[in-house]
């Protein structure tokens, strides 16, 4: 394993370009700021990994599916959480790996991508699956970048490094 200083992994999701706009970049008008922030990882983590690599910094992007967590308790129906967990159960039994549901699937990719060798990719995002009975394994693909997006995001936060350095 070659050594290195670090990784930084980001959460992503699976998150649509359609809740992001460059005229709101930071999401102050839109509906959907969980959606825009995620395809906004998306975009920057390629490119950080480019630059941080030369100072032995890597980064990726992991997803942790669909998980069932404390955001259930804010619905405060105690029938309708549990129909939304059978539900998750039911999708991840009809071969929906995407249903992580509990916090140990749903770290998997994570885990991978803190501890794996050489073989990571930093134009791949990670995505932690279940299979129909909760065996966790990770699975990835290639990371839909926007070039155009990607660059105006670098752009905007090298501003902002630079507002910090004066």
């Amino acid at each position: 394993m070659s050594r290195t200083k670090g990784r930084v992994i980001w959460t992503g999701s699976s998150a649509s370009q359609l809740e992001f706009s460059q005229s709101d970049y930071m999401h102050i008008h839109g509906q959907k700021p969980y959606e825009s922030s995620k395809y906004i990882v998306d975009q920057i983590a390629p490119k950080m990994d480019e630059r941080l690599r030369l100072r032995g910094v890597r980064c990726f992007v992991g997803e942790p599916g669909n998980v069932c967590t404390s955001f259930l308790a804010n619905i405060g129906v105690p029938v309708l959480q549990m129909l939304i967990v059978l539900v998750f159960y039911l999708m991840r039994i009809c071969g929906l790996q995407r249903f992580t549901i509990d916090a140990q699937c749903a770290s998997a990719a994570f885990t991978y991508l803190a501890f794996a060798k050489d073989d990571v990719d930093a134009s791949q995002k990670y995505y932690s699956c279940a299979s129909r009975w909760g065996r966790s394994s990770v699975v990835r693909a290639p990371l839909e970048c926007c070039e155009q997006d990607a660059e105006f995001l670098i752009d905007k936060l090298d501003a902002l490094v630079d507002r910090f350095d004066q």
